[in-house]
């Protein structure tokens, strides 16, 4: 279930701007992950598995990839998706907007909890939602014409996300 909710955000987020994956054995480092063709470097709680597939949507021949990283308690995710434009400043927050309500919708749940923010100078959106054996803390944000969502999925509420929290604190762009 964990697994299948990113590609479901993933999806609608590149509908709003115009895909599953593996999971990997706990390696704990502090070393970040370098994914140098999709532009970036953070710390995973594993070895990342990665997957490339490729997303049809009208409109859209897209190359969808995430990088999943899994404990006994999170699944940590990064999609990165290169679009053909970047976003009109006018238009980003409707798509952030779109991004995290086709999220809630294509997994069948709730927006528990929303907010603007600003990620390494960019606008950004994060918000919790809560479906059927999950909640997904994600954050939707674009670097130019690059669009990249986190994820970092627990099974309750109140669940912390360490591993989520490390990624965030960690990405860079390259």
């Amino acid at each position: 279930m964990l697994t299948r909710l990113v590609v479901a955000s993933l999806g609608v987020v590149l509908a709003a701007c115009g895909g599953q994956s593996g999971a990997s054995t706990p390696t704990p480092t502090a070393t970040p992950y370098v994914a140098t063709e999709s532009g970036f470097s953070a710390v995973f709680p594993a070895t990342p598995a990665k997957q490339t597939q490729k997303v049809n949507q009208p409109g859209i021949n897209a190359d969808l990839t995430l990088y999943t990283a899994t404990t006994n308690d999170e699944q940590v995710i990064v999609g990165y998706e290169p679009l053909p434009l970047a976003p009109q400043r006018s238009e980003i927050q409707s798509r952030l907007d779109a991004g995290i309500a086709g999220s809630a919708s294509n997994t069948n749940g709730t927006v528990l909890s929303k907010g603007n923010t600003t990620f390494l100078g960019q606008p950004a959106e994060d918000a919790v939602l809560q479906a059927q054996g999950a909640v997904v803390h994600e954050r939707i944000v674009f670097f130019g014409s690059k669009l990249y969502i986190f994820e970092g999925i627990t099974r309750t509420t109140d669940a912390k996300h360490p591993a989520y929290d490390t990624l965030l604190a960690t990405f860079k762009t390259l």
